[in-house]
C-alpha cells in the first residue's frame, strides 16, 4: 500500500511543514543552537523523517541559498571596507597597491551596481554602424588573410 503525505503534498504541491520546519531552523540559527532535527519534529515530521531532513532536496536548496546570501553579505562588507583603505602614507605618498585595489573594486561596483546609471560596458558584436563583422561572401584571398590573422 502506498503511503500518502498527510498534508496533501505531492510532486507539484509542497508540504506546508517544509516552510514551518525552515522557520524553526532559522530560529535555531538565530539562537545559536542549530538543530535541524528538532526543527523538523516541531514542524510535525516523524522521527525517522526528521533524522534525514537535511538530505531532503528542498532543505538542501534552502541551505545553499542561505550560504550564498551569507557569502554575498561577507563579500559586500569586504568590498565596502576596501573602499575605505587610506591610500596615502604619513608622508603623503600614494600607496599604489591599495589604490589599484580600490580602483578595481570601484570599477566592479560601478559596472554591476551602477549599470542602470550609465556605467555599464557595452561589447559590440557587430562592425561599425551595425555592419556584419565577416561579410557573407568573401573571396579566397580574404579567407586566407583572416586565417593568417587568427594564427
Amino acid at each position: 500500500m502506498t503511503q500518502t503525505n498527510p498534508n496533501g503534498a505531492n510532486g507539484t504541491t509542497s508540504d506546508p511543514r517544509e516552510q514551518t520546519c525552515w522557520d524553526f531552523y532559522i530560529e535555531s540559527i538565530v539562537k545559536g543552537q542549530v538543530n535541524a532535527y528538532e526543527s523538523a519534529i516541531k514542524a510535525g515530521y516523524s522521527e525517522s523523517h526528521a533524522e534525514n531532513i537535511t538530505l531532503q532536496g528542498w532543505f538542501k536548496e534552502r541551505l545553499e541559498d542561505l550560504e550564498r546570501k551569507e557569502m554575498l553579505s561577507k563579500a559586500e562588507k569586504k568590498l565596502s571596507k576596501t573602499l575605505t583603505y587610506e591610500v596615502e602614507n604619513d608622508k603623503g605618498e600614494i600607496k599604489t597597491d591599495l589604490l589599484r585595489i580600490q580602483v578595481d573594486v570601484s570599477k566592479h561596483l560601478t559596472s554591476t551596481l551602477g549599470k542602470d546609471k550609465g556605467y555599464s560596458n557595452r561589447n559590440e558584436l557587430t562592425g561599425k554602424d551595425g555592419e556584419k563583422l565577416i561579410p557573407e561572401a568573401i573571396t579566397q584571398e580574404e579567407k586566407e588573410k583572416l586565417l593568417s590573422l587568427i594564427k
